[in-house]
């Protein structure tokens, strides 16, 4: 059974400045509600009761955001306020949160490393905080049910265009597995590709992965990049030469959050489909004039 789940939430988000000088780029809202909250629902939403949440530095709202809001529940309370008070419930859900801190950008690996105690030797959903997936099946799900079947660690993703591949790690594909239409071998992987010549497919890991610990012994068998830092690529790559790593191909739909691009469109989506701001969203829009 995957019941515990890592969130890496490094980097700075400069490409959101000045927004982000003082509020961490996964806690920007997407309606009315943080990037961050949203994947935290995808994975309780999948099973998981156990998250630890990898941060670097300055990203302390985080950590206060999650933790227990005692004065506020009880200023909402007595004001009669229950829409507040669910609010504040749905944050947590009574999952357990634990937070770890990456000193120094040394990449996603060295970030993962810092979740080594709390994974133990329990299997664990890993997923970047930048990646939004909309799907009706949580994703985290999908890719554990893909891992129950029988693997050592899935990866998941999807099929992108030519011109975007080298911004992502690249599957080599093999057969489908477990008789799956959606669940491929993944015989090697190729971290971001310079050109879509170079890349084995189109297939693009997009943030959401289900693990092993056997990784973290992968992990020690790397070597740091050109920047200096160690890549959970590299890993799984070991990972695929002993076989049973299975490429997924999720349903749903793939927003990046770390582009500005990215965050318009998922503002848009959700608006869309919430129902305090989905008519007037939908006017506004009609409206244009482009």
């Amino acid at each position: 059974m995957v019941r515990k789940g890592v969130i890496l939430c490094g980097g700075q988000g400069t490409r959101f400045l000045p927004a982000t000088k003082a509020l961490p780029k996964e806690m920007l809202p997407v309606v009315d509600t943080p990037v961050l909250q949203y994947i935290v629902d995808e994975m309780i939403d999948s099973g998981i009761t156990e998250i630890c949440i990898v941060i670097s530095p300055g990203k302390e709202e985080i950590v206060r955001y999650f933790s227990p809001k005692g004065k506020l529940e009880k200023t909402l309370r007595k004001k009669g306020d229950d829409r507040g008070i669910a609010a504040l419930h749905r944050i947590n859900r009574g999952a357990r949160f634990i937070f770890a801190v990456q000193k120094y950008p040394k990449g996603m690996a060295d970030a993962l490393l810092k979740a080594r105690e709390f994974i133990g030797n329990d299997p664990f959903v890993l997923s970047t905080g930048d990646d939004l997936v909309r799907a009706e099946v949580p994703v985290s799900k999908q890719l554990i049910s893909a891992y129950d079947s029988g693997c050592d660690a899935v990866i998941g993703g999807q099929m992108v265009t030519p011109d975007k591949i080298h911004l992502y790690g690249s599957a080599e594909l093999g057969d489908n597995m477990f008789g799956n239409p959606r669940a491929y071998e993944c015989r090697r992987l190729v971290e971001k590709p310079k050109t879509a010549e170079e890349a084995p497919s189109l297939f693009a890991a997009l943030g959401r992965y289900v693990l092993s610990p056997r990784i973290f012994e992968k992990i020690g068998r790397t070597e740091p990049d050109k920047k200096g830092e160690l890549q959970v690529t590299d890993a799984l790559q070991l990972m695929c030469e002993d076989g049973k790593v299975c490429a997924y191909d999720f349903e749903g739909y793939r927003y990046d959050m770390g582009s500005k691009a990215g965050a318009v469109q998922a503002t848009i989506s959700y608006a869309l489909q919430h129902p305090e701001t989905k008519e007037e969203t939908e006017q506004f829009i009609k409206g244009l004039k482009l």
